[in-house]
Protein backbone atom coordinates (compact mmCIF):
# COMPACT_ATOMS: atom_id res chain seq x y z
CA UNK A 1 0.00 0.00 0.00
CA UNK A 2 1.36 3.39 -0.97
CA UNK A 3 1.77 6.20 1.54
CA UNK A 4 -1.11 8.05 -0.12
CA UNK A 5 -3.41 5.04 0.22
CA UNK A 6 -2.41 4.59 3.86
CA UNK A 7 -3.25 8.20 4.63
CA UNK A 8 -6.56 7.89 2.78
CA UNK A 9 -7.49 4.73 4.71
CA UNK A 10 -6.51 6.30 8.03
CA UNK A 11 -8.56 9.42 7.25
CA UNK A 12 -11.67 7.44 6.24
CA UNK A 13 -11.21 5.16 9.25
CA UNK A 14 -11.31 8.19 11.58
CA UNK A 15 -14.52 9.71 10.17
CA UNK A 16 -17.10 7.59 12.06
CA UNK A 17 -15.50 8.76 15.30
CA UNK A 18 -16.83 12.23 14.50
CA UNK A 19 -20.42 11.01 14.48
CA UNK A 20 -19.90 8.66 17.45
CA UNK A 21 -18.46 11.48 19.57
CA UNK A 22 -21.34 13.92 19.17
CA UNK A 23 -23.55 12.15 21.74
CA UNK A 24 -20.60 11.73 24.12
CA UNK A 25 -21.29 14.96 26.03
CA UNK A 26 -25.01 14.20 26.48
CA UNK A 27 -24.45 10.52 27.29
CA UNK A 28 -21.65 10.99 29.81
CA UNK A 29 -22.02 14.58 30.99
CA UNK A 30 -25.50 15.99 30.37
CA UNK A 31 -27.90 13.03 30.48
CA UNK A 32 -27.39 12.13 34.17
CA UNK A 33 -28.16 15.68 35.30
CA UNK A 34 -30.91 16.04 32.64
CA UNK A 35 -32.85 13.02 33.89
CA UNK A 36 -31.88 13.43 37.55
CA UNK A 37 -32.38 17.19 37.93
CA UNK A 38 -34.20 18.81 34.99
CA UNK A 39 -36.73 16.01 34.36
CA UNK A 40 -37.20 15.33 38.06
CA UNK A 41 -36.21 11.66 38.23
CA UNK A 42 -33.93 12.43 41.19
CA UNK A 43 -30.15 12.25 41.52
CA UNK A 44 -30.14 9.11 43.64
CA UNK A 45 -32.44 7.06 41.38
CA UNK A 46 -30.73 8.33 38.21
CA UNK A 47 -27.29 7.49 39.57
CA UNK A 48 -28.38 3.97 40.51
CA UNK A 49 -29.98 3.42 37.09
CA UNK A 50 -26.85 4.54 35.26
CA UNK A 51 -24.72 2.39 37.55
CA UNK A 52 -26.86 -0.67 36.76
CA UNK A 53 -26.81 0.08 33.02
CA UNK A 54 -23.04 0.38 33.02
CA UNK A 55 -22.56 -2.87 34.92
CA UNK A 56 -24.81 -4.74 32.49
CA UNK A 57 -23.19 -2.97 29.55
CA UNK A 58 -19.76 -4.14 30.70
CA UNK A 59 -20.77 -7.78 30.18
CA UNK A 60 -21.20 -7.18 26.46
CA UNK A 61 -17.65 -5.88 25.95
CA UNK A 62 -15.69 -9.14 26.28
CA UNK A 63 -18.45 -11.00 24.44
CA UNK A 64 -18.31 -8.60 21.48
CA UNK A 65 -14.50 -8.62 21.52
CA UNK A 66 -14.31 -12.40 21.59
CA UNK A 67 -16.92 -13.02 18.90
CA UNK A 68 -15.62 -10.25 16.63
CA UNK A 69 -12.19 -11.91 16.78
CA UNK A 70 -13.78 -15.26 15.87
CA UNK A 71 -15.89 -13.79 13.07
CA UNK A 72 -12.72 -12.74 11.20
CA UNK A 73 -14.31 -9.43 10.23
CA UNK A 74 -14.82 -6.11 12.00
CA UNK A 75 -17.14 -4.56 9.42
CA UNK A 76 -20.46 -6.31 10.24
CA UNK A 77 -20.06 -5.45 13.91
CA UNK A 78 -19.31 -1.79 13.21
CA UNK A 79 -22.27 -1.45 10.82
CA UNK A 80 -24.78 -3.34 12.98
CA UNK A 81 -23.71 -1.60 16.17
CA UNK A 82 -24.09 1.81 14.55
CA UNK A 83 -27.71 1.06 13.58
CA UNK A 84 -28.68 -0.19 17.05
CA UNK A 85 -26.96 2.73 18.76
CA UNK A 86 -28.75 5.19 16.47
CA UNK A 87 -32.14 3.80 17.53
CA UNK A 88 -31.21 4.09 21.21
CA UNK A 89 -29.88 7.63 20.77
CA UNK A 90 -33.12 8.84 19.19
CA UNK A 91 -35.38 7.68 22.01
CA UNK A 92 -32.99 8.40 24.88
CA UNK A 93 -32.27 11.94 23.67
CA UNK A 94 -35.96 12.69 22.98
CA UNK A 95 -37.56 11.66 26.29
CA UNK A 96 -41.09 12.45 27.45
CA UNK A 97 -41.47 15.27 29.96
CA UNK A 98 -41.91 12.82 32.84
CA UNK A 99 -39.79 9.78 32.00
CA UNK A 100 -39.79 6.75 34.23
CA UNK A 101 -36.73 4.88 35.45
CA UNK A 102 -37.77 2.01 33.14
CA UNK A 103 -37.74 4.35 30.13
CA UNK A 104 -34.22 5.53 31.00
CA UNK A 105 -33.00 2.01 31.69
CA UNK A 106 -34.48 0.49 28.53
CA UNK A 107 -33.33 2.98 25.91
CA UNK A 108 -29.97 3.60 27.57
CA UNK A 109 -29.39 -0.17 27.44
CA UNK A 110 -30.18 -0.21 23.71
CA UNK A 111 -27.79 2.69 23.13
CA UNK A 112 -24.89 1.24 25.10
CA UNK A 113 -25.22 -2.28 23.66
CA UNK A 114 -25.12 -0.82 20.15
CA UNK A 115 -22.28 1.45 21.16
CA UNK A 116 -20.29 -1.56 22.37
CA UNK A 117 -20.95 -3.50 19.17
CA UNK A 118 -19.62 -0.52 17.23
CA UNK A 119 -16.80 0.69 19.44
CA UNK A 120 -14.93 -2.48 20.43
CA UNK A 121 -14.39 -3.77 16.86
CA UNK A 122 -13.75 -0.21 15.71
CA UNK A 123 -10.92 0.28 18.22
CA UNK A 124 -9.43 -3.14 17.44
CA UNK A 125 -9.65 -2.37 13.72
CA UNK A 126 -7.55 0.76 14.23
CA UNK A 127 -4.88 -1.16 16.15
CA UNK A 128 -4.63 -3.63 13.25
CA UNK A 129 -4.20 -1.00 10.53
CA UNK A 130 -0.51 -0.48 11.33
CA UNK A 131 2.23 -2.08 13.38
CA UNK A 132 4.49 0.98 13.40
CA UNK A 133 4.98 2.68 16.80
CA UNK A 134 4.62 6.25 15.49
CA UNK A 135 2.01 5.46 12.84
CA UNK A 136 -0.23 3.98 15.51
CA UNK A 137 -0.10 7.25 17.40
CA UNK A 138 -1.07 9.09 14.21
CA UNK A 139 -4.00 6.75 13.53
CA UNK A 140 -5.19 7.06 17.10
CA UNK A 141 -4.76 10.84 16.97
CA UNK A 142 -6.77 11.06 13.74
CA UNK A 143 -9.56 8.98 15.26
CA UNK A 144 -9.62 10.83 18.56
CA UNK A 145 -9.13 14.17 16.79
CA UNK A 146 -12.20 13.44 14.66
CA UNK A 147 -13.98 12.51 17.87
CA UNK A 148 -13.02 15.80 19.45
CA UNK A 149 -14.28 17.68 16.39
CA UNK A 150 -17.56 15.82 16.88
CA UNK A 151 -17.58 16.89 20.50
CA UNK A 152 -16.93 20.46 19.35
CA UNK A 153 -20.00 20.14 17.16
CA UNK A 154 -21.92 18.94 20.19
CA UNK A 155 -20.76 21.93 22.23
CA UNK A 156 -20.83 24.48 19.43
CA UNK A 157 -24.16 23.82 17.75
CA UNK A 158 -26.26 24.84 20.79
CA UNK A 159 -24.16 28.01 21.15
CA UNK A 160 -24.34 28.79 17.42
CA UNK A 161 -28.12 28.32 17.21
CA UNK A 162 -28.82 29.68 20.71
CA UNK A 163 -30.46 26.42 21.78
CA UNK A 164 -30.27 26.62 25.56
CA UNK A 165 -33.08 24.28 26.59
CA UNK A 166 -31.66 20.89 27.69
CA UNK A 167 -34.30 18.87 25.83
CA UNK A 168 -33.93 20.94 22.67
CA UNK A 169 -30.17 20.44 22.82
CA UNK A 170 -30.33 16.65 23.13
CA UNK A 171 -32.88 16.40 20.30
CA UNK A 172 -30.67 18.51 18.02
CA UNK A 173 -27.57 16.45 18.79
CA UNK A 174 -29.41 13.15 18.25
CA UNK A 175 -30.49 14.27 14.79
CA UNK A 176 -26.99 15.42 13.80
CA UNK A 177 -25.46 12.18 15.10
CA UNK A 178 -27.79 9.95 13.09
CA UNK A 179 -27.29 11.94 9.88
CA UNK A 180 -23.48 11.94 10.14
CA UNK A 181 -23.43 8.27 11.10
CA UNK A 182 -25.47 7.42 8.02
CA UNK A 183 -22.78 9.12 5.91
CA UNK A 184 -19.52 8.06 7.59
CA UNK A 185 -20.17 4.42 8.53
CA UNK A 186 -20.82 3.32 4.91
CA UNK A 187 -17.58 5.05 3.91
CA UNK A 188 -15.43 3.02 6.32
CA UNK A 189 -17.18 -0.18 5.24
CA UNK A 190 -16.49 0.58 1.58
CA UNK A 191 -12.97 2.02 1.61
CA UNK A 192 -10.98 0.80 4.65
CA UNK A 193 -9.38 -2.67 4.44
CA UNK A 194 -10.58 -5.13 7.05
CA UNK A 195 -7.11 -6.27 8.11
CA UNK A 196 -8.45 -9.15 10.19
CA UNK A 197 -9.56 -10.79 6.92
CA UNK A 198 -5.86 -11.11 6.00
CA UNK A 199 -5.48 -13.81 8.59
CA UNK A 200 -6.58 -17.31 7.64
CA UNK A 201 -6.05 -20.63 9.34
CA UNK A 202 -4.26 -23.40 7.46
CA UNK A 203 -3.61 -26.68 9.23
CA UNK A 204 -4.08 -25.06 12.61
CA UNK A 205 -1.64 -22.22 11.92
CA UNK A 206 -2.15 -18.55 11.22
CA UNK A 207 -0.90 -17.12 7.93
CA UNK A 208 -1.29 -13.73 6.28
CA UNK A 209 -2.86 -13.34 2.86
CA UNK A 210 -3.47 -10.33 0.59
CA UNK A 211 -6.60 -8.25 1.01
CA UNK A 212 -8.16 -5.68 -1.22
CA UNK A 213 -8.14 -2.15 0.16
CA UNK A 214 -11.61 -1.15 -0.94
CA UNK A 215 -12.06 0.61 -4.23
CA UNK A 216 -8.53 1.94 -4.32
CA UNK A 217 -7.52 -1.11 -6.30
CA UNK A 218 -4.38 -1.80 -4.31
CA UNK A 219 -3.50 -4.99 -2.50
CA UNK A 220 -1.73 -5.11 0.84
CA UNK A 221 -0.45 -7.64 3.30
CA UNK A 222 -1.54 -7.58 6.91
CA UNK A 223 -0.12 -4.52 8.63
CA UNK A 224 -0.09 -6.45 11.88
CA UNK A 225 0.77 -10.06 10.95
CA UNK A 226 -0.23 -12.68 13.45
CA UNK A 227 2.21 -15.15 14.95
CA UNK A 228 1.89 -18.60 13.51
CA UNK A 229 1.81 -20.32 16.90
CA UNK A 230 -1.95 -20.64 17.34
CA UNK A 231 -5.14 -20.43 15.30
CA UNK A 232 -7.23 -17.29 15.51
CA UNK A 233 -10.51 -19.04 16.19
CA UNK A 234 -9.69 -20.15 19.70
CA UNK A 235 -12.11 -21.55 22.26
CA UNK A 236 -13.03 -19.15 25.05
CA UNK A 237 -10.75 -20.68 27.74
CA UNK A 238 -7.74 -20.38 25.41
CA UNK A 239 -8.57 -16.76 24.65
CA UNK A 240 -8.37 -15.95 28.37
CA UNK A 241 -5.35 -18.16 29.10
CA UNK A 242 -2.46 -16.16 30.46
CA UNK A 243 -4.26 -12.84 29.99
CA UNK A 244 -3.84 -11.76 33.59
CA UNK A 245 -0.23 -12.98 33.51
CA UNK A 246 0.48 -10.22 31.00
CA UNK A 247 1.76 -7.70 33.53
CA UNK A 248 2.09 -4.88 31.01
CA UNK A 249 -1.58 -5.25 30.06
CA UNK A 250 -2.74 -5.43 33.68
CA UNK A 251 -0.62 -2.44 34.66
CA UNK A 252 -1.85 -0.28 31.78
CA UNK A 253 -5.45 -1.37 32.32
CA UNK A 254 -5.28 -0.50 36.03
CA UNK A 255 -3.82 2.94 35.27
CA UNK A 256 -6.50 3.47 32.62
CA UNK A 257 -9.23 2.59 35.13
CA UNK A 258 -7.85 4.93 37.78
CA UNK A 259 -7.38 7.79 35.34
CA UNK A 260 -10.81 7.06 33.84
CA UNK A 261 -12.39 7.43 37.25
CA UNK A 262 -10.42 10.66 37.76
CA UNK A 263 -11.92 11.94 34.48
CA UNK A 264 -15.37 10.43 35.05
CA UNK A 265 -16.10 12.11 38.37
CA UNK A 266 -15.64 15.67 37.01
CA UNK A 267 -17.48 14.72 33.82
CA UNK A 268 -20.70 13.55 35.46
CA UNK A 269 -20.57 16.38 38.02
CA UNK A 270 -19.69 19.14 35.54
CA UNK A 271 -23.24 20.50 34.98
CA UNK A 272 -23.93 20.30 38.71
CA UNK A 273 -20.70 22.12 39.58
CA UNK A 274 -21.37 24.86 37.02
CA UNK A 275 -24.95 25.34 38.23
CA UNK A 276 -24.69 24.83 41.99
CA UNK A 277 -20.99 25.25 42.74
CA UNK A 278 -20.37 28.37 40.62
CA UNK A 279 -23.89 29.71 40.10
CA UNK A 280 -23.45 29.99 36.31
CA UNK A 281 -26.16 29.59 33.66
CA UNK A 282 -26.81 27.18 30.79
CA UNK A 283 -25.16 29.41 28.19
CA UNK A 284 -22.02 29.68 30.34
CA UNK A 285 -21.98 25.89 30.58
CA UNK A 286 -22.20 25.54 26.79
CA UNK A 287 -19.31 27.95 26.27
CA UNK A 288 -17.14 26.20 28.87
CA UNK A 289 -17.77 22.78 27.30
CA UNK A 290 -16.88 24.15 23.88
CA UNK A 291 -13.70 25.75 25.24
CA UNK A 292 -12.70 22.54 27.04
CA UNK A 293 -12.91 20.32 23.97
CA UNK A 294 -11.50 22.93 21.60
CA UNK A 295 -8.33 23.00 23.68
CA UNK A 296 -8.17 19.20 23.53
CA UNK A 297 -8.29 19.37 19.71
CA UNK A 298 -5.57 22.02 19.54
CA UNK A 299 -3.29 20.24 22.00
CA UNK A 300 -3.60 16.72 20.59
CA UNK A 301 -1.05 17.13 17.73
CA UNK A 302 1.46 18.54 20.22
CA UNK A 303 1.11 15.47 22.47
CA UNK A 304 1.44 13.11 19.49
CA UNK A 305 4.60 14.81 18.19
CA UNK A 306 6.11 14.83 21.67
CA UNK A 307 5.27 11.15 22.20
CA UNK A 308 7.32 10.19 19.15
CA UNK A 309 10.37 11.79 20.76
CA UNK A 310 9.90 11.23 24.48
CA UNK A 311 7.64 8.17 24.61
CA UNK A 312 3.88 7.82 24.85
CA UNK A 313 3.75 6.91 28.52
CA UNK A 314 5.98 9.81 29.64
CA UNK A 315 3.98 12.36 27.64
CA UNK A 316 0.73 10.95 29.02
CA UNK A 317 2.11 11.32 32.53
CA UNK A 318 3.09 14.91 31.79
CA UNK A 319 -0.46 15.68 30.65
CA UNK A 320 -1.90 14.14 33.82
CA UNK A 321 0.44 16.28 35.93
CA UNK A 322 -0.83 19.37 34.10
CA UNK A 323 -4.42 18.36 34.86
CA UNK A 324 -3.50 17.84 38.52
CA UNK A 325 -2.05 21.34 38.71
CA UNK A 326 -5.19 22.82 37.14
CA UNK A 327 -7.64 20.95 39.41
CA UNK A 328 -5.66 22.11 42.45
CA UNK A 329 -7.03 25.63 41.89
CA UNK A 330 -10.71 24.63 41.75
CA UNK A 331 -11.24 25.06 45.54
CA UNK A 332 -10.26 28.74 45.35
CA UNK A 333 -12.97 29.60 42.80
CA UNK A 334 -15.76 31.85 43.98
CA UNK A 335 -19.43 32.05 43.10
CA UNK A 336 -19.79 33.33 39.52
CA UNK A 337 -16.07 32.96 38.74
CA UNK A 338 -16.44 32.26 35.03
CA UNK A 339 -12.97 33.47 34.00
CA UNK A 340 -11.10 31.46 36.61
CA UNK A 341 -12.98 28.29 35.74
CA UNK A 342 -12.44 28.95 32.03
CA UNK A 343 -8.66 28.92 32.60
CA UNK A 344 -8.97 25.58 34.38
CA UNK A 345 -11.05 24.25 31.47
CA UNK A 346 -8.31 25.34 29.04
CA UNK A 347 -5.61 23.41 30.92
CA UNK A 348 -7.65 20.30 31.67
CA UNK A 349 -9.01 20.31 28.12
CA UNK A 350 -5.46 20.37 26.73
CA UNK A 351 -4.58 17.44 29.01
CA UNK A 352 -7.62 15.55 27.71
CA UNK A 353 -6.03 15.51 24.25
CA UNK A 354 -3.27 13.27 25.60
CA UNK A 355 -5.76 11.12 27.55
CA UNK A 356 -7.62 10.36 24.32
CA UNK A 357 -4.73 9.96 21.86
CA UNK A 358 -1.97 8.15 23.76
CA UNK A 359 -3.36 5.39 26.04
CA UNK A 360 -5.13 3.51 23.19
CA UNK A 361 -1.89 3.67 21.17
CA UNK A 362 0.00 2.23 24.16
CA UNK A 363 -2.64 -0.50 24.35
CA UNK A 364 -1.99 -1.38 20.69
CA UNK A 365 1.71 -1.80 21.54
CA UNK A 366 0.79 -4.00 24.51
CA UNK A 367 -1.25 -6.13 22.08
CA UNK A 368 2.01 -6.79 20.18
CA UNK A 369 3.62 -7.93 23.40
CA UNK A 370 0.64 -10.17 24.15
CA UNK A 371 0.88 -11.80 20.73
CA UNK A 372 4.63 -12.29 21.09
CA UNK A 373 4.52 -13.62 24.65
CA UNK A 374 1.47 -15.90 24.37
CA UNK A 375 1.24 -16.54 20.62
CA UNK A 376 -2.45 -15.56 20.45
CA UNK A 377 -4.18 -12.91 18.36
CA UNK A 378 -6.90 -11.50 20.64
CA UNK A 379 -6.88 -7.79 19.80
CA UNK A 380 -10.67 -7.56 19.99
CA UNK A 381 -10.75 -9.14 23.44
CA UNK A 382 -8.03 -6.84 24.77
CA UNK A 383 -9.80 -3.74 23.49
CA UNK A 384 -13.09 -5.08 24.83
CA UNK A 385 -11.56 -5.21 28.30
CA UNK A 386 -10.14 -1.75 27.66
CA UNK A 387 -13.60 -0.45 26.75
CA UNK A 388 -15.16 -2.31 29.68
CA UNK A 389 -12.72 -0.67 32.08
CA UNK A 390 -13.67 2.76 30.79
CA UNK A 391 -17.35 1.95 31.34
CA UNK A 392 -16.61 0.68 34.84
CA UNK A 393 -14.98 4.01 35.65
CA UNK A 394 -18.05 5.91 34.41
CA UNK A 395 -20.37 3.53 36.28
CA UNK A 396 -18.53 4.10 39.54
CA UNK A 397 -18.48 7.87 38.91
CA UNK A 398 -22.26 8.14 38.39
CA UNK A 399 -23.14 5.37 40.85
CA UNK A 400 -21.21 6.97 43.70
CA UNK A 401 -21.33 10.71 43.05
CA UNK A 402 -25.04 11.09 42.29
CA UNK A 403 -26.44 9.07 45.22
CA UNK A 404 -24.10 10.85 47.64
CA UNK A 405 -25.02 14.30 46.33
CA UNK A 406 -28.70 13.35 46.18
CA UNK A 407 -28.62 12.13 49.79
CA UNK A 408 -27.06 15.43 50.87
CA UNK A 409 -29.75 17.38 49.01
CA UNK A 410 -27.55 19.18 46.50
CA UNK A 411 -30.40 20.12 44.14
CA UNK A 412 -32.18 21.82 47.05
CA UNK A 413 -29.27 24.20 47.71
CA UNK A 414 -29.25 27.81 46.80
CA UNK A 415 -25.95 27.69 44.96
CA UNK A 416 -23.78 29.37 47.59
CA UNK A 417 -20.00 29.40 47.50
CA UNK A 418 -18.94 25.94 48.65
CA UNK A 419 -15.43 27.04 49.56
CA UNK A 420 -16.64 29.81 51.83
CA UNK A 421 -19.83 28.22 53.15
CA UNK A 422 -20.45 27.04 56.68
CA UNK A 423 -19.83 23.29 56.58
CA UNK A 424 -22.30 22.85 59.47
CA UNK A 425 -25.10 23.96 57.10
CA UNK A 426 -26.55 20.95 55.20
CA UNK A 427 -26.61 22.96 51.98
CA UNK A 428 -22.97 23.91 52.39
CA UNK A 429 -22.12 20.29 53.19
CA UNK A 430 -23.63 19.19 49.88
CA UNK A 431 -21.67 21.85 47.99
CA UNK A 432 -18.48 20.97 49.85
CA UNK A 433 -18.94 17.31 48.91
CA UNK A 434 -19.53 18.37 45.29
CA UNK A 435 -16.19 20.19 45.40
CA UNK A 436 -14.43 17.14 46.86
CA UNK A 437 -15.88 14.78 44.26
CA UNK A 438 -15.32 17.17 41.36
CA UNK A 439 -11.72 18.24 42.08
CA UNK A 440 -10.04 16.71 45.14
CA UNK A 441 -10.56 12.99 44.54
CA UNK A 442 -9.54 13.25 40.84
CA UNK A 443 -6.24 14.85 41.84
CA UNK A 444 -5.40 11.94 44.14
CA UNK A 445 -6.40 9.37 41.51
CA UNK A 446 -4.33 11.00 38.78
CA UNK A 447 -1.30 11.03 41.06
CA UNK A 448 -1.64 7.27 41.47
CA UNK A 449 -1.94 6.79 37.69
CA UNK A 450 1.20 8.87 37.10
CA UNK A 451 3.20 6.75 39.55
CA UNK A 452 2.00 3.56 37.81
CA UNK A 453 2.88 4.70 34.28
CA UNK A 454 6.04 6.78 34.68
CA UNK A 455 8.39 3.79 34.34
CA UNK A 456 6.28 1.78 31.90
CA UNK A 457 8.86 -0.36 30.04
CA UNK A 458 7.36 -0.58 26.53
CA UNK A 459 8.86 2.25 24.47
CA UNK A 460 9.65 2.77 20.81
CA UNK A 461 12.78 0.57 20.75
CA UNK A 462 11.11 -2.31 22.56
CA UNK A 463 8.02 -2.15 20.34
CA UNK A 464 10.12 -2.06 17.16
CA UNK A 465 11.99 -5.16 18.33
CA UNK A 466 8.67 -6.90 19.01
CA UNK A 467 7.44 -6.13 15.49
CA UNK A 468 10.61 -7.60 13.97
CA UNK A 469 10.28 -10.77 16.00
CA UNK A 470 6.60 -11.12 15.12
CA UNK A 471 7.43 -10.68 11.43
CA UNK A 472 9.93 -13.54 11.61
CA UNK A 473 7.13 -15.85 12.75
CA UNK A 474 5.32 -15.46 9.44
CA UNK A 475 5.65 -18.05 6.74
Amino acid sequence: MTQQNRLFSAFIYALPALAAAIPTIPAYVLLPSLYGDTLGLGLTLTGLVFFAIRLIDMITDPLVGYFSDRSQSRKPWVAGGAVIAGIGIWFLFNPPLLPSAFYLFGWASVLFVGWTMFQVPYLAWGAELSGDYKQRSRITALREGAGLIGILFAGGLPVLFSVNGPLAQTSLLATVTIVLGAITVPLIIAFVPDVLRNVVVQSGRVVACPVSSGSSGSSVSSAAPAPRDRPVALPAPSQWAGLWQNRLFVRLLAAWLINGLANGLPAVCFPLFVKYGLGLGQRDQNVLILLYFACAVVAMPVWVIASGRVGKHRVWCGAMVMAIAAFAFVPVLGNGDFVGFAVICVLTGAALGADLALPPAIQADVDDWDRYRFGIRRTGLLFALWNMTNKLAMAIAAGVAFPVLGYLGLTKTGGVDAAAGDVSDPHAQALFMLLVIYAVIPVVLKMIAVVMMWRFPLGVRHQSALRRRLARRMF
